[in-house]
């Protein structure tokens, strides 16, 4: 195939599922409702039910069988809470869990015959297998939908590999090829630039290459500060220190800093997140500023952050025997999945030490 080549076209009226961007309920409840009504009625030989939908209710995993994703399984989501050293995997998992857990509720009082694992397995095909229509022009709302045949196409995190893209209107959904491809050659797209936990907690696997991953060196600025103070064995209330922390977290919020909510007040405020470490030893520009103008030298920074690196792989390695444990009644892939998950997690900290 040539590039820019049609691989499908596929009508989304026969094909899709989409969300109603008018109607007050989320699009993920919304999506998820429509596939348990899919699968029942697929169960069921529903006559009624359009031979297209039917097909895409039997390509889909099974129901019953293994959680698409760490944080789907309620019971691995548990078993780590108080043992995983990913401070920012566990928030993610127990974040999902609440949503999954009041949309539940919400959806049972609706329909009372539903099943709690029922509702489960729908919302893991929706996080997923979603895709997210645009409108490039802003004309119409956004749309998520779920695309038969489309969710079939596997992901690559390199871009060498990938091979497809997708686009859609009105009426269809079109997935062009981006450059040549060889006979025989798997069709890959990108379900985004995401780093390795996004793919074990919400898909289930680990791109075999991702030059995306990275490691969150620091939940936000002040902390970055305060362990920096820390490290320069100056005591917390040594003077001029907390003004000069301020100055630095403002300078740098200004410039990198995204807006968040704070659950204590439900207002949003300007948080530095980026504070991360990615592969090759890469790291983010609020870091390197972050410490380069408390500081005042890229070396010292730099130096700053290689112990910062060091500190997060001791602390794994240490951890080990806890995780392990924890794991330990866990089914077999969910634990090989956390395995790979920290130990690349570990290779991306060695880079810098």
């Amino acid at each position: 195939m040539s590039r820019n080549d049609p691989v499908l076209e596929i009508p989304l009226a026969e094909f899709g599922i989409l969300d109603d961007p008018s109607e007050r309920t989320t699009w993920s409840r919304q999506l998820g409702r429509a596939l348990v009504d899919v699968h029942r009625r697929s169960r069921a030989s529903d006559p009624g039910l359009t031979e297209t939908m039917r097909t895409y209710a039997m390509t889909l995993p099974k129901f019953g069988g293994e959680a698409i994703g760490l944080a789907n399984n309620p019971d691995v989501a548990s078993a780590l809470a108080d043992a995983w050293d990913c401070r920012e995997a566990v928030s993610d998992m127990q974040t999902f869990g609440e949503q999954i857990s009041n949309s539940y509720e919400q959806e049972l009082a609706l329909d009372p015959t539903l099943r709690e694992d029922e509702w489960r397995w729908a919302l893991s095909m929706v996080h997923s297998r979603t895709f997210r229509i645009e409108d490039e022009y802003g004309r119409r709302a956004t749309r998520r939908a779920l695309i038969a045949a489309a969710d079939l196409l596997n992901h690559s995190s390199v871009r060498g590999e990938v091979n497809c893209d997708w686009s859609a209107n009105d009426d269809y959904f079109v997935v062009t090829t981006t450059r040549d491809v060889r006979a025989g050659e798997e069709l890959c797209i990108s379900y985004g630039e995401q780093c390795d936990r996004h793919f074990a907690l919400f898909y289930g696997f680990l791109p075999s290459q991702n030059p995306f991953n990275r490691v969150k060196l620091f939940f936000n600025g002040r902390e970055a500060l305060d362990w920096y103070q820390e490290l320069c064995g100056a005591a917390s209330d040594a003077p001029g220190w907390s003004n000069e922390k301020e100055r630095v977290v403002k300078l740098v919020c200004d410039k990198y800093g995204t807006y968040k909510m704070d659950k204590s007040t439900g207002l949003r405020r300007r948080v530095i997140q980026d504070l991360y470490l990615g592969e090759g030893g890469k790291v983010s520009d609020a870091m390197l500023l972050l410490f380069n103008e408390m500081c005042g030298d890229e070396e010292m920074a730099i130096a700053a952050i290689r112990e910062r690196a060091s500190e997060l792989r001791a602390n794994m390695l240490n951890t080990t025997e806890r995780v392990e444990a924890a794991l330990a009644g866990s089914d077999a892939y969910s634990q090989s999945l956390v395995r790979e998950y920290r130990r690349r997690k570990i290779d991306l900290l060695s880079h810098i030490v």
